[in-house]
């Protein structure tokens, strides 16, 4: 029983099948985020649908999986990142709308009555971005080499320098370059969810904003990331641009029985599959072999 407003992790229920887990969502902490990340995949319907393997009488999912889908992501540039206190919604966005009836929600202008004082004014120095994988099953992994040499999930990009002129004052647009790419490794990337944050590491390693997005939606070429607030609302203007590229990655993880069982199933779809090409061959040749009957036919030309 819960008597708060925070969440329990999703996952585990995603994972075993569950139809329904009921969240606060008026807490955007990770479990909403994941959430939304999750059930923007089919629209925002409210609806997606279960991997095929869930649905089978006896559930089997997720399978060993000889290869692992790598998405390799390259921050380049974090644009305009609102300074420390100043909020900035993005009030057009589609969750936006909720401002106009709980302003605190999008970080209304207005001051907040009983709010605490802000931990820090001016723009963030040189912020880090936290590059994570929060998968419902399948080995995930980020990584900086590939292969992985560790199973960690979240991995700390940091700042080449600020794009433009300013320091630790406040004096600057809040623009910074970065140069590392990270590697994010999923057995099942339709069901793990990359999120990308913004971290002041001035501030006690404060997240100041994040986006979160389904790894198997994820798009090559370069890309615009539309950052949100960490109540959930979009940021006016700010932006990360990244390149994403695709790859793939032996499954060096899997166990020695989950391989010789997976290529056991393989080379049983591969028999089945034989069989029926040597059906359908049979079944040509005796067609052309009628074919051939009826047009040697005295009357097949009248």
């Amino acid at each position: 029983m819960r008597t708060r407003s925070d969440n329990y992790d999703p996952l585990p229920c995603w994972a075993s099948g569950a139809q329904l887990c009921a969240l606060n969502l008026q807490t955007n902490d990770l479990p909403t985020q994941l959430h939304y990340a999750l059930f923007d995949l089919n629209g925002g319907c409210g609806y997606v649908e279960k991997p095929k393997e869930m649905l089978l009488p006896t559930p089997c999912w997720p399978q060993p999986q000889l290869m692992l889908k790598v998405v390799t992501v390259k921050p380049i540039t974090l644009s305009r990142l609102p300074k420390r206190g100043e909020h900035r919604p993005h009030l057009t966005s589609a969750r936006s709308r909720l401002h106009q009836y709980v302003s605190e929600l999008s970080f209304s202008n207005k001051k907040r009555s009983g709010s605490s004082k802000e931990s820090g004014v001016g723009a963030v120095p040189l912020p880090s971005l936290s590059v994570e994988l929060h998968a419902i099953g399948g080995f995930h992994c980020v990584s900086t080499v590939l292969p992985p040499v560790s199973g960690a999930t979240r991995h700390l990009v940091h700042p080449l320098d600020r794009t433009s002129g300013g320091g630790g004052d406040g004096s600057g647009d809040g623009s910074f370059r970065y140069g590392q790419q990270v590697h994010c490794v999923a057995a099942e990337p339709m069901a793990c969810v990359l999120r990308v944050a913004v971290v002041d590491d001035e501030e006690a390693g404060q997240e100041v904003a994040y986006d979160t997005v389904v790894l198997g939606a994820v798009r090559e070429g370069y890309r615009v990331i539309h950052l949100r607030s960490m109540l959930g609302t979009r940021i006016e203007s700010c932006y990360l641009l990244v390149h994403i590229a695709f790859s793939t990655q032996v499954n060096a993880w899997v166990g020695e029985q989950e391989l010789v069982q997976k290529l056991y199933d393989l080379k049983e779809a591969n028999d089945e599959l034989r069989c029926k090409i040597d059906e359908t061959l049979a079944r040509n040749a005796q067609l052309e072999s009628r074919l051939i009957d009826v047009l040697d036919s005295p009357s097949a030309f009248g």
